[in-house]
């Protein structure tokens, strides 16, 4: 139950008990206050609507009959000796129901019309995230294929990791565009550093360390990209607090963007670099198993460490391009 529908339930609640009340505690033998009550059985109109409101014509039919069982107390004690019973009176139990059934059914109507606007808006947006996307990686690969390639098989494992770790079908789908977006940044970065054949001096790694921030600010351009860039901005960070470009520590890391993070750093292990040959996947685990704790997520490398052993295929096929998700 939503807070909003939490917030109609108690409205409804209130509602039925204050009118129910006003009725057993306000006269019947007093021709001049008959009208009040003429006034509150309409008023139980009000219940019925607020739950049909929040739970549709379930709510409204159930609300009435709340709201009919107390009035049918309220005639057969209330007014059960009184020469002012008046039959017409009993007519409300029948009107309740209805007026039950029908504003439910609107609300339910309006609430499938929402969601299928909804529906179209969200299917839009996310054709549009994922065109922009494209159209980025498509720039990336036409000056550097093998960033490309790299961000391809980051998201193959990235999507395999976020199922085993038990994430909705939402979260998979965002870290596996983040993962393919991770690196985007290196469009940025000169020549010089992106294809130096060896290790990077300290003002090179600075220079390479700003493909994050590049990458934040390409993927700010493009409606709807908010969660994904977050990844992408925290993939490099480390639980200890030594990693870049904000030196974040555990508490303060998309969970997210730490399997990002185990990830980015396996498969860069794995892949033939102009500085380093291609580990096995388990010599590459044997490596990043030292940085547990202090560089890497642990819950995330334990996951890494699962697929290796138990569904290796999962995080050793390289991705094949095609489309983004």
């Amino acid at each position: 139950m939503s807070s909003e529908q939490r917030r109609h339930f108690f409205s409804a609640g209130i509602w039925t008990f204050a009118i129910t009340m006003l009725h057993f505690l306000i006269t019947t033998q007093s021709p001049s206050l008959h009208w009040l009550h003429i006034v509150l059985s309409g008023l139980y109109i009000v219940p019925v609507v607020s739950a049909a409101i929040a739970f549709e014509w379930v709510g409204g039919l159930l609300s009435s009959c709340a709201v009919s069982v107390a009035y049918l107390a309220h005639l057969l004690w209330s007014w059960s000796d009184s020469p002012m019973a008046n039959p017409d009176q009993f007519g409300w139990l029948g009107v309740y129901p209805v007026i039950g059934l029908i504003a439910g059914r609107l609300v339910h109507t309006a609430n499938v019309r929402k969601r299928q606007r909804d529906e179209v808006i969200a299917r839009t947006r996310h054709a549009e995230l994922i065109n922009g996307l494209a159209g980025l990686l498509a720039a990336v690969n036409a000056r550097d294929s093998s960033t490309v390639s790299h961000s391809r098989r980051v998201a193959d494992v990235a999507t395999s990791l976020a199922e085993h770790l038990g994430y909705e079908a939402d979260a998979v789908g965002c870290i596996r565009l983040a993962a393919l977006a991770h690196d985007i940044g290196k469009a940025g970065i000169p020549d010089a550093v992106l294809f130096k054949h060896g290790p990077l001096d300290t003002e090179q790694r600075k220079k390479m360390r700003e493909h994050v921030q590049i990458a934040v600010t390409m993927l700010d351009q493009i409606p709807g990209t908010e969660q994904i860039s977050r990844l992408v901005a925290q993939h490099h960070e480390c639980p200890d607090g030594s990693g870049y470009p904000q030196g974040l520590t555990q508490e303060e890391i998309h969970p997210l963007a730490a399997v990002l993070h185990v990830v980015d750093i396996f498969v860069a292990l794995t892949e033939p670099r102009p500085y380093h040959e291609a580990m096995s996947s388990e010599q590459a685990i044997d490596e990043m198993a030292s940085l547990v704790g202090t560089g890497l997520d642990p819950r995330a490398f334990e996951a890494l460490q699962h697929l290796h052993r138990h569904s290796p295929e999962s995080i050793t096929e390289h991705a094949q391009p095609g489309e983004l998700a």
